[in-house]
């Protein structure tokens, strides 16, 4: 079967036996390469086909219990994305602390905040409106939500650094930065993009002992999230390649600082194979078939912010 060049991007790893399908299924349709193999494909004329590239965003402790294993037995290169505040000091990002949330009592809580008078439509618009707004904002809202509820604060998600330089260890572990604290860039003041993202390349530089040449932006939507901005400071940084979350296949007319990844949250293999198979087509048809999408609700300016 040809399939075209994917990338493909993971965050929380459920359970290892799931992993594990899905793994067994890319090794029987392509060719898993590494993010330097994507680099030379990009600055080297690296010719790719049918290649797969996995890569996982925030640095969630089930990459390194339920994934690390698993690309050891298959000998399967990947790249993650970490924040080196999260990693050395264990602190969540927000949407972590939110996960699990009552998302109908948090509209509330937002609404009275604000002034608004938004009817609940699911998650999808909650974490729009969230996402609307600068991290600062974000922070505050978090905190005055836990204090009026009395919520505590979440335990640790993200890996230690000990794990972190295991992974890098293998072999198999092309590790880029993410952000400091995971906002959402395009809401930010240039000077704020300029520390979030350089103290990340540099601080996580500093504890791996290495150059930094990978990125992946929050959440990664071009236009709604980064746009040429932040392309340019990543490009003053030395950052070679940069991944967004733009739902397509990878080619050679991409821009080296905008490489598209599709998402894998869940579904079997096969599943997870036909969704790969329909390629560009596939987001049309799950808003046909589910209905608005988190960045149709942000595109629709659902939320309080400067998302535009």
């Amino acid at each position: 079967m040809k399939l075209p060049n994917t990338v493909i991007n993971f965050h929380v790893i459920q359970n290892s036996r799931w992993m594990e399908e899905i793994l067994r299924v890319l090794l029987r349709f392509y060719n898993m390469v590494s993010a330097k193999d994507v680099e030379r494909f990009y600055f080297g004329g690296l010719d790719l086909k049918n290649a797969c590239h996995i890569t996982v965003d925030d640095g969630d402790i089930s990459v390194y219990t339920h994934l690390f294993p698993l690309i050891k037995k298959y000998n399967i290169p990947i790249s993650i994305y970490v924040s080196p505040m999260a990693v050395m000091t264990g602190r969540n990002f927000w949407f972590q602390e939110i996960d699990g949330y009552d998302l109908k009592l948090f509209l509330g809580y937002y609404n009275k905040k604000y002034k608004q008078k938004h009817v609940f439509e699911g998650k999808y618009q909650v974490y729009a409106l969230v996402k609307s707004l600068q991290l600062k904002e974000i922070h505050q809202l978090i905190v005055g939500y836990k204090h009026a509820y009395g919520i505590p604060d979440k335990p640790r998600r993200c890996m230690t650094l000990e794990q972190l330089l295991e992974l890098k260890a293998s072999g198999l572990v092309d590790i880029g930065a993410h952000t400091m604290h995971h906002p959402i860039l395009r809401n930010e003041s240039l000077a704020t993009v300029r520390e979030e993202i350089q103290q990340s390349i540099e601080k996580l530089g500093e504890v791996l002992g290495e150059e930094i040449k990978y990125f992946a932006y929050p959440n990664g939507v071009p236009v709604i999230d980064f746009g040429n901005r932040e392309m340019d400071v990543l490009r003053d940084c030395g950052i070679k390649l940069a991944f967004s979350t733009q739902a397509k296949s990878f080619t050679v007319n991409d821009h080296p600082l905008s490489v598209p990844r599709r998402g894998i949250t869940k579904g079997g293999p096969m599943f997870v194979l036909a969704k790969l198979a329909l390629g560009d087509k596939w987001e049309a048809l799950k808003r046909l078939l589910k209905g608005k999408q988190e960045p149709d609700f942000r595109l629709g300016k659902e939320g309080n912010g400067n998302s535009q």
